[in-house]
């Protein structure tokens, strides 16, 4: 009995190991696939250029102090890098200086790439739910 137990927890074990180093990563992003115009239904845009440059336009802030004062949205220039926001598909992070603090504000765009619906992301702190689509307006 004591034999058939541990042969049980060895198996468990090795599945357990196997299970931590497979790739469960998803498939990287290319620069082809954020540069270009994102934007949304209610005129948030980003403007993502291959030099890791951005432009932000009536963009959700993410939180206090990263917005435009008289209002909860930021436009201005921004920088980005590859980046994946916590329990988000990959995607980019976008930082610029916050307007009121200075303090580096980020925005992430996450992207979800499909043959049936295109190139489309969203921005997880973005309590709208709003769908960015790349494309010089957004589709009606």
């Amino acid at each position: 009995m004591s034999v058939a137990a541990g042969v049980c927890v060895i198996a468990a074990l090795a599945s357990f190991l196997i299970d931590l180093t497979a790739d469960h990563s998803s498939p990287s992003l290319t620069v082809s696939d954020v540069e270009g115009v994102w934007s949304a239904s209610d005129g948030g845009r980003l403007t993502v250029r291959a030099d890791g440059s951005a432009e932000l336009e009536k963009v959700p802030d993410p939180g206090p102090g990263c917005g435009e004062t008289d209002t909860a949205v930021h436009t201005g220039p921004a920088n980005w890098v590859f980046d994946t926001f916590p329990d988000e598909s990959p995607g980019i992070r976008l930082d610029y200086p916050g307007a009121v603090t200075g303090q580096t504000c980020s925005v992430y765009l996450s992207i979800s790439i499909s043959d049936g619906y295109g190139t489309t992301g969203f921005l997880p702190h973005d309590a709208a739910d709003l769908r960015y689509v790349r494309g010089p307006a957004h589709p009606a």
